[in-house]
């Protein structure tokens, strides 16, 4: 009870300023989030922050040579792995919502059912029992199915963006200087397998590895060290660089060997050879 006590009573005092107490009214699940998590801000401005450095740098480490070559390829996976990054942040978050009397006590309907078993389950496996709630094993892994699903949705449905963009803006171009397309010669994404595999990834590799990340690392270890906040945003920074770099080298990997990318050869240059 004192720990959620101690959660409320940081909530009240973040909602002291005015664009956090806006967010809090207007949405239910940032309220909640924050209820759960005071820092849950400071961990998605983190997160946010260096997701576009660290993609270009793993994607310019794993190209070399061929970064401007595959420009189109950067161009792609940065721009997805911003906006997925935000609901690899948000899905695995932990939660904190109280219901009114009126509201556990209405005839529930499948809707209400759904979001009843739903609730029953942590929003990541290593989340701490809030509210009185004493969650089993079982539904923690259930946690990291339904967690799993949600971050492939999300795969699947930013892929379809993120390659139908690459494509029409591939398509401009060729329109605009017909020379450049065929120079290029470039490879385009398949639509349809690059959202299956990449909603795959995100279900199996980056569900797992954010679980790891909101629930045991952010939020056992950091809630040991609540009396230090500088080292406890410093770990949060390292973990998160460091897992934001190796995630993007490990879908360019996963792309390449399925085919959704293709590597250039650099041309070698023709030497004479004297006999």
């Amino acid at each position: 009870m004192s720990l959620v006590y101690h959660e409320i009573t940081n909530f009240f005092d973040l909602e002291q300023y005015p664009l956090i107490a806006e967010l809090t009214q207007r949405f239910q699940g940032f309220r909640e989030r924050l209820l759960a998590d005071p820092k849950f801000l400071n961990r998605l401005a983190i997160e946010e922050a260096i997701s576009i450095t660290t993609t270009l740098v793993a994607q310019y480490e794993k190209r070399k040579e061929n970064f401007f070559e595959e420009l189109d390829y950067v161009i792609t996976d940065s721009v997805r792995a911003s906006v997925v990054d935000f609901f690899t942040v948000w899905l695995p978050a932990p939660t904190l919502s109280f219901l009114s009397y009126a509201d556990e006590t209405a005839r529930p309907n499948s809707i209400d059912a759904l979001r009843g078993l739903l609730g029953s389950i942590p929003d990541n496996a290593f989340q701490k029992s809030l509210g009185g709630k004493d969650w089993t094993l079982n539904l923690r892994i259930a946690s990291v199915i339904v967690g799993g699903l949600k971050l492939a949705g999300v795969g699947v449905v930013s892929s379809f963006a993120a390659v139908g963009s690459s494509n029409a803006l591939y398509a401009i171009r060729k329109f605009i200087k017909p020379e450049l397309a065929v120079s290029e010669q470039t490879k385009r994404s398949p639509m349809l397998k690059t959202a299956v595999v990449y909603g795959g990834y995100l279900g199996t590799s980056s569900n797992i590895r954010y679980q790891i990340i909101a629930g045991l690392i952010e939020h056992r270890i950091s809630d040991e060290l609540s009396s230090q906040p500088l080292l406890v945003n410093m770990i949060s920074f390292v973990v998160r660089v460091a897992n934001s770099y190796y995630g993007t080298q490990q879908w360019i990997d996963l792309a390449r060997s399925t085919g959704l990318q293709a590597q250039k050869v650099p041309r070698l240059p023709i030497k004479s050879q004297r006999l």
